[in-house]
């Protein structure tokens, strides 16, 4: 559940690959054209057997401190099958249950800025807010998706080995940045929790009594890593379990020490990272060892965005250098 004048900001590299393989001359056009795409309502498509609904709703391009072309993107994905949020009044405890309607789906929005200068090749960092159900596979998908149709629609060309001006297809591959210090602190640090969560349970087989509506399940985990085994390698053998179990997503907890130089008391300190990881995802260790930083907000920002928060984008963009 996010805070809600608080953001917790992922790093990525997005990678367009080309066929035939080749630069893209101009980054900004292919931008331009994402964004005349959504402005027109069509990045918009039902998922995962037309369950849900995922969309960019809302994109345009800025300008950084320096002058430099940014893309600014909001995703929101719906749900119909999720849990109705609730309030509940903390002197009364008396509850207000926000129902869903027919044909309405509970909704989460994510803010994401690309950085419209390539690292390397056809390499661009993007920071993404990390968000309930939008997440690395379903961003990921969406871009290339709507990128790939940018190419084919205004035949968008790349310089090939020769320098020659050729027609060209994309594919876009987004990967996660490792943070350094997460890294040395997963290999050093002690399992706390791991909990499997089932989110999107399926009521066949557990015999609900009538009137009674499984909404999730959980098994949490006693573990202990075997002398010798990194954590990593560790979560790596239990997702498949996990996955054959029924589960999709694992909360993970550890604690690690704090290396501050010179501290007296450092073999008593630790310092606890957390971590959800979607078990369809093979590479445990890039959801363990991504990147993040956090922004504090001025004004209040909901679980779902309609529109783009020029705050959080401001603070965003400000993370890209």
């Amino acid at each position: 559940m996010k805070n809600d004048r608080e953001r917790q900001i992922v790093y990525f590299d997005l990678t367009i690959n080309t066929d035939p393989p080749g630069r893209i001359y101009d980054p900004q056009e292919v931008a331009k054209y994402l964004v005349e795409r959504v402005e027109a309502d069509l990045c918009v498509r039902r998922i995962e057997a037309d369950r849900y609904m995922l969309s960019i709703a809302r994109a345009r391009i800025e300008q950084d401190a320096d002058g430099h072309s940014v893309l600014a993107m909001l995703f929101i994905f719906a749900d119909p099958d999720a849990a109705d949020a609730a309030n509940m009044h903390l002197e009364t405890r008396a509850v207000r249950l926000f129902e869903k309607l027919d044909g309405e789906g509970r909704a989460f929005s994510a803010h994401a800025v690309m950085d419209l200068r390539p690292r390397v090749g056809n390499t661009f960092r993007v920071l993404l807010e990390n968000a309930e159900r939008l997440g690395k596979t379903r961003v990921q998908q969406m871009l290339h998706r709507e990128i790939k149709q940018v190419f084919k629609d205004k035949e968008i060309t790349v310089a090939d080995a020769d320098g020659e001006d050729v027609p060209a297809k994309a594919a876009v591959s987004l990967s996660t940045v490792a943070s350094e210090r997460l890294r040395a602190g997963v290999q050093a640090g002690t399992l706390s929790e791991v909990r499997l969560i089932d989110a999107i349970v399926d009521d066949q087989g557990f015999d609900a009594p009538a009137g009674v509506e499984v909404r999730r399940r959980e098994m949490s985990l006693k573990v202990d890593v075997p002398v010798g085994q990194q954590i990593v390698d560790f979560l790596a053998e239990l997702r498949p379990w996990g996955l054959r179990q029924g589960f999709d997503k694992m909360y993970v907890e550890w604690k690690t020490p704090v290396a501050d130089e010179g501290d007296e008391m450092l073999a008593l300190r630790t310092r606890t990272e957390r971590a959800k990881i979607d078990l369809a995802q093979a590479d445990v260790g890039e959801t363990l060892f991504a990147r993040k930083e956090f922004v504090t907000l001025e004004q209040r920002l909901n679980e779902l965005s309609v529109e783009i928060s020029d705050e959080l984008l401001g603070k965003m963009i400000a993370l890209l250098h």
